[in-house]
């Protein structure tokens, strides 16, 4: 036993005293977990406990190997699963962590800091859909009051309405919640009221200036705002407490670049893309960056990869043919056709490939063709857009009578 360890009566005391070592001491957590194995070789507390210190000692090249092999011998695990995934994001390894979150909640459903830390690496790669779904999921397994359990089911489910009903509710009661506050903002974002959530995430942070969930939603709706100065104060707030979180400095890079800080946001993207190689979302915002900064030969070859990886993001190819300089090779032609043919095609990258395909035609000279591209293309996304014309007059008529 260590000099520096306090002497235990049995495996489990010892191990309640690693665990507890863990936040303040992971040194002594680990040297602790270590006396365990020398008694019981391969307990796979102890296992967890010292890859679970390793990693907070911030040796990720130890922490994997050991929690890699205890997920193979206990596959069932979540925790387990969800310490790998911790400690192959502390190595650089975006895309094997993100699989080992993904085995984590699925074993695990309740694990809390799971989901967030899922949520954190989809936002990373730009699955803002997925990232929202994992951040709901986790303030329902966070939720321990009772009379919260039902707008968290509302909003995990989507039921935005319910969610709103019952959050009003409990807010009128307990008006200093902040786990109800940063709820309601939630409904407020996605109802895109975004003044709304940021005033309720300003309140949030006011009451309970720690609450570091309710900083990043604030960050990310002030940034949604076009507030970019305030949001990258408190993308740094976040970075300081967490240096390496994949969605603070995803958020930071957009935001960078949305201000003309072109550099460091193309370097920023260029380290996620360490970590998440085969990430076609983050490959096509490197991309743009680099557009935007003037490096064409160099975005050529991020919008060439992310279609290596996806050839059916048609916003990749729509990217290049809005480079007004490219040129489109007959391979793509046909490839782009291809894409088109496909009955599973997303209706977004649809459009997509029959604007491309109109610019690719009209650099050809098939202006026929070009027209027809391009008239299906903006069928297609009218038919997204909720646009009514008398409803705009009418809102101008009644504007005017204000004056």
């Amino acid at each position: 036993m260590s000099g520096n360890s306090e002497p235990v009566g049995s495996l489990e005391t010892a191990l309640t005293h690693a665990m507890r070592l863990l936040a303040s001491q992971p040194a002594l957590a680990a040297e602790q977990a270590a006396e365990i194995l020398k008694v019981s070789p391969n307990h796979p507390q102890a296992v967890l406990v010292a890859g679970a210190a390793r990693r907070l000692c911030n040796d990720a090249a130890g922490a994997v190997p050991a929690l890699q092999g205890l997920c193979r011998d206990q596959p069932q695990w979540g925790a387990a699963q969800y310490e790998l995934g911790l400690a192959l994001a502390q190595a650089g390894q975006g895309d094997a962590a993100l699989a080992a979150l993904r085995r984590a909640v699925a074993l695990a459903p309740n694990l809390t800091d799971a989901w967030r830390a899922l949520a954190d690496h989809l936002t990373a790669i730009g699955d803002v859909v997925g990232a929202d779904a994992a951040y709901a999921r986790q303030i329902k397994a966070a939720t321990r009051d009772p009379r919260l359990l039902r707008p968290a089911a509302a909003l995990c489910e989507n039921r935005i309405p319910a969610a709103e009903a019952l959050l009003r509710e409990h807010l009128k009661q307990f008006p200093t919640d902040v786990a109800a506050i940063r709820m309601f903002a939630e409904v407020a974002g996605r109802l895109g009221r975004y003044r709304d959530a940021e005033n309720l995430l300003a309140r949030a942070l006011e009451l309970a200036p720690g609450f570091t969930a309710a900083r990043q939603n604030y960050a990310l709706i002030l940034h949604r705002g076009s507030k970019p100065v305030a949001a990258l104060r408190e993308i740094e707030l976040l970075l300081a407490q967490d240096p390496r979180n994949p969605s603070h400095r995803n958020l930071k890079a957009v935001v960078l670049g949305t201000i003309g800080e072109y550099e460091e946001s193309i370097a920023i993207y260029a380290d996620l893309l360490a970590e998440y190689s085969h990430q076609p979302k983050i490959w096509i915002s490197y991309g743009h960056a680099l557009k935007t900064a003037g490096k064409q030969p160099e975005c050529v070859a991020a919008y060439r990869r992310t279609l290596e990886l996806a050839p059916s993001m048609g916003e990749a190819y729509w990217s290049l043919a809005n480079m007004k300089t490219f040129r489109f090779e007959a391979t793509d032609l046909t490839a782009m056709r291809g894409q088109l043919a496909r009955p599973d095609l997303s209706d977004e990258d649809r459009c997509f490939f029959e604007f491309a395909l109109g610019k690719a035609l009209e650099d050809a000279g098939e202006h026929a063709g070009s027209f027809e591209h391009y008239a299906q293309g903006n069928r297609r996304h009218r038919a997204q857009v909720a646009y009514d014309a008398d409803e705009l007059s009418d809102l101008v008529r009644r504007s005017k009578a204000l004056l």
